[in-house]
C-alpha cells in the first residue's frame, strides 16, 4: 500500500472535491437515481447523503482503493438507503447481466485503466432502459486548452494517481452504445482558480437502448 496513493491522496481528494459547487452538482446528479442502484468509483462516500430513499430501493457501491474504502466506512452506517459495499473495479463488475436500474459514476472515468471496458460493463449490468448517470471532467472543446491538457497530463497522472485531464468521456459514453442526446454542455466548475480552465466538467444521463 503506497502512503501517498492510499492515505495522503484520498485525504487531498476529499478536500478538493468537497467544495459546495461540486457537492451541489453531485446532489443534482444522484437525486435522479431510481430503483436498484450501483455506484462505481464510490470514493469516500460523498454522494451518499443525496440518494433519495423514496426512489432508491437499494444501493451497491464499488471502490478499488483501500484508502478510499477506509474513509467511506465511517459513512456507511448513516446511509439513507440500504447499502452494500463490494470489492472490485469497474473493468470487471461482479454482478449478473441486467442487475441494476441505475448506474452512477462521479469523477471516476478519468482514472480507470480502460474506459471502454468500464462502460461495456456498465451497459452489461444495466437493465434495458436503465440509466447511466455520470459527472466527469473532460477534454476541453477549446483547442488551446486541449494543448495544455495534453502537455500537463503526464504530471497529472502522477499527482492524481492515474487521473487524466484529456479524456473525452461524454463522447466515449455515446460510443459505448448509450443514447445520449444532446451532448452534455461543458461547464467550468470542477476546479478553481487557474485549474478550472483545464478541467471542464460535464454531467449526463444516458439510457441503455
Amino acid at each position: 500500500m503506497g502512503l501517498y496513493s492510499e492515505t495522503i491522496f484520498p485525504w487531498l481528494l476529499d478536500k478538493a472535491l468537497g467544495h459546495p459547487n461540486i457537492m451541489r452538482r453531485r446532489q443534482a446528479l444522484v437525486s435522479q437515481a431510481t430503483g436498484e442502484v450501483l455506484e462505481i468509483g464510490f470514493g469516500s462516500g460523498a454522494t451518499l447523503p443525496f440518494y433519495d430513499p423514496a426512489k432508491v430501493s437499494s444501493l451497491t457501491v464499488v471502490e478499488p482503493s483501500e484508502g478510499m474504502n477506509r474513509r467511506a466506512a465511517a459513512h456507511l452506517a448513516g446511509s439513507p438507503v440500504p447499502i452494500k459495499s463490494v470489492p472490485g473495479a469497474g473493468e470487471k463488475l461482479p454482478f449478473a447481466d441486467g442487475s441494476f436500474d441505475t448506474v452512477v459514476c462521479c469523477l471516476t472515468l478519468c482514472s480507470v485503466q480502460d474506459v471502454s471496458q468500464v462502460l461495456a460493463e456498465v451497459r452489461r449490468v444495466l437493465r434495458p432502459g436503465g440509466r447511466f448517470l455520470f459527472m466527469e471532467h473532460v477534454l476541453s472543446d477549446d483547442p488551446e486548452r486541449q494543448r495544455w491538457q495534453q502537455r500537463l497530463n503526464p504530471i497529472q497522472k502522477v499527482v492524481g494517481v492515474g487521473c487524466n485531464l484529456n479524456r473525452p468521456s461524454a463522447q466515449l459514453v455515446r460510443d459505448a452504445g448509450f443514447s445520449l442526446d444532446p451532448m452534455p454542455r461543458q461547464e467550468e466548475e470542477y476546479a478553481f482558480g487557474a485549474l478550472k480552465k483545464l478541467t471542464p466538467l460535464v454531467m449526463g444521463s444516458a439510457i441503455k437502448a
